[in-house]
């Protein structure tokens, strides 16, 4: 009736077109119980023998998914080889159950029943032999069986997990008396309760969920039985190959090092200058105030800076107050696209569109991330031309770096490979690998910065590099010192000091400057000065509701910087074994965990 049933909903599902059981993974399914059954002896040259029987109950679906399961069976402990040999596989009523097995080195797979479909609880009897299950531990000077009984490997759930450990009449007397059962994930120190109150020793744990293993402790007098050195996990000798290697990679790595520092001194030297600066008071020619700001590394200042420089050539007008209907404290007003040359012009076109009529207002500020990006893509258009326009050249070498580094990041690839190796083979390293791999970093690092090829000054860049530094200069003289250089004969030609509204504008149109190198404060209260002596000089390309002052000026530049920074939209991401474990330590009389013993092992649905 079940089996109907089960058949009836499948044809439902398919009609629906939706995923039907049958598609599901074969690990979908529970077992009921694991039970096994332990019978160890000792053989005349005083190797441990171990008789297993388990009987594992599996709970199947009602439908096409599982032929069987998979039981893999470990065939060494700690690297010794435990001889196992399978005796038979049975189903509860004694019947023999078909299986293939398969070594993969580690593991005996046994992959039972046929290619028919096995359905409801279904019970498999697993009978083998097993020899070098007892181990000795210094720590708690006994010998050991120390078993995991149905191993971490497992994807499904048990509803019990037992375990009966029959000793030998002949070895009765050389137990300890010491026993301990774990239970869980691997490494679980959760301790469970002991059965020794007859002859045997038995465990019993319910309701264990996928990976959770059970393993018994029972100790033994020391030399109770012959116990083989572990080969895995014990410390083997370090070959003088290894030594080799690991010097090796060393000396390669210092002097990959060292090449890239002599490629670096190489790959040529920026442009020489006449080495002296001399202030300067007008703009530049040739360089735009983007690509100013990028030459000088002060790209973060060349929007705003551009900005204000439109305002004072009466290109735009800054509002200090915001637009009806927007939140932004700020506004800009387009007045003429007059004397844009490229840069301007983009900037424009940036903020008010193709053909902005005059008197066309356009608010500025956060909430304007479509302007931000024009803006800020501007920005890195001028910053990639300081090249193309012949300012900077990349150093020569590049290639070199790039091999030199590629070097060091495949000497760290085998540092850590030889590393992983050694512990899981010889369970010991070279002495000289772990400075190695300290060096190796290190060397990484030099050679990854030495690799990089700055761009240099050509006779250009230098020239107008020097010519900003002059601005710069005389930006952050003292007011005394400016005027004094004014009626030098060097300026005196061009700028009457005497006359404030010639001042007034020679403070405005270095303005934009004074924002690129950071200075404007102390620009911005002269300019302040000079205008409250001068009303009719009033600056019309400001306007607030107090006029014009420095520290409502200094808060407008702000918001400026703010606005013409793009924020780009946060972005989140997200990431989301089983098989037998080993131990040196013992766990007969506490401080073992589950997954530390020998046996064990997994499996799952077939």
């Amino acid at each position: 009736m079940r089996r109907l049933l089960g058949i009836a909903v499948l044809a439902l599902l398919a009609t629906l077109g939706l995923p039907t059981a049958a598609q599901a993974d074969t690990s979908d399914f529970t077992f009921d119980s694991f039970d096994a059954d332990y019978t160890l002896t000792r053989l005349d040259d005083g190797t441990s023998h171990l008789e297993v029987v388990e009987t594992i109950v599996a709970e199947f679906p009602d439908y096409d998914q599982n032929r069987g399961i998979i039981r893999a069976i470990p065939s060494d402990y700690d690297g010794v080889d435990l001889n196992t040999a399978i005796r038979y596989v049975q189903d509860e009523n004694g019947n023999d159950v078909p299986y293939e097995v398969s070594d993969t080195g580690d593991f005996l797979e046994l992959a039972l029943g046929t290619d028919d479909f096995v359905y409801g609880e279904t019970t498999y009897v697993i009978a083998y032999m097993q020899e070098n299950v007892i181990r000795s531990f210094e720590d708690t000077h006994a010998n050991e069986f120390y078993w995991d009984i149905n191993g971490t490997g497992w994807e499904q759930p048990f509803g019990r997990v037992s375990g009966v450990l029959h000793v030998d009449p002949s070895l009765v007397a050389a137990l300890t008396g010491n026993a301990a059962c774990y239970y869980g994930p691997a490494d679980s120190t959760n301790q469970c309760a002991v059965d020794a109150s007859g002859p045997d020793i038995a465990v019993s744990v319910d309701d264990l969920g996928p990976g959770d293993n059970v393993t018994l402790s029972v100790g033994f007098a020391q030399d109770t039985f012959v116990t083989p050195v572990p080969t895995r996990g014990v410390p083997q000798p370090i070959p003088f190959w290894l030594h080799l290697l690991s010097g090796g990679i060393g000396a390669l790595s210092i002097a990959g090092a060292i090449a890239a520092i002599v490629a670096r001194t190489r790959s040529g030297r920026s442009a020489k200058g006449r080495g002296t600066i001399i202030p300067q008071y007008s703009e530049p020619e040739g360089i735009t105030i983007l690509q100013a700001a990028a030459l000088e590394n002060r790209t973060a200042s060349g929007l705003p800076a551009a900005l204000v420089r439109l305002a004072v050539r009466k290109n735009i007008r800054i509002l200090a107050y915001a637009v009806e209907g927007h939140d932004e404290p700020y506004s800009l007003q387009f007045l003429t696209a007059d004397r844009a040359d490229p840069e301007d012009q983009a900037i424009l076109t940036a903020l008010f569109g193709e053909s902005p009529e005059p008197g066309e207002v356009s608010p500025f500020g956060d909430s304007e991330q479509e302007e931000a990006r024009a803006l800020t893509a501007l920005s890195d258009a001028a910053a990639a031309s300081i090249q193309t326009a012949g300012f900077r050249v990349r150093g020569s070498g590049i290639g070199i770096g790039v091999l030199l580094v590629v070097l060091q990041v495949a000497l760290a690839v085998v540092a850590v490979v030889t590393l992983v190796v050694s512990l899981s083979e010889l369970t010991n390293v070279s002495p000289l690998l772990i400075p190695v791999m300290i060096v190796g970093t290190v060397a990484f690092f030099v050679t990854a910065i030495a690799s990089v090829r700055p761009l240099l000054y050509t006779d250009k860049g230098i020239e107008a590099h020097e010519y900003l530094q002059g601005m710069k200069m005389y930006l952050t003289l003292a007011e005394k010192d400016r005027l004094r250089y004014l009626q030098s004969p060097t300026g005196a030609d061009r700028v009457d000091a005497g006359n404030n509204l010639e001042m007034i504008k020679l403070y405005e149109k270095l303005l934009p400057w004074a924002v690129m190198w950071g200075v404007e404060d102390q620009w911005v209260k002269e300019l302040e000065v000079r205008v409250a002596a001068e009303p009719t000089a009033q600056p019309d390309w400001y306007v607030s509701q107090t006029g014009f002052n420095a520290g409502l000026f200094a808060g407008t530049l702000g918001g400026l910087r703010s606005g013409s920074t793009y924020a780009p939209p946060a972005s989140s991401w997200s990431s989301s074994g089983s098989g037998f474990g080993s131990t040196f330590s013992g766990g007969s009389m506490g401080g073992g965990f589950s997954g530390g013993g020998g046996g064990g092992g997994g499996g799952g649905g077939r």
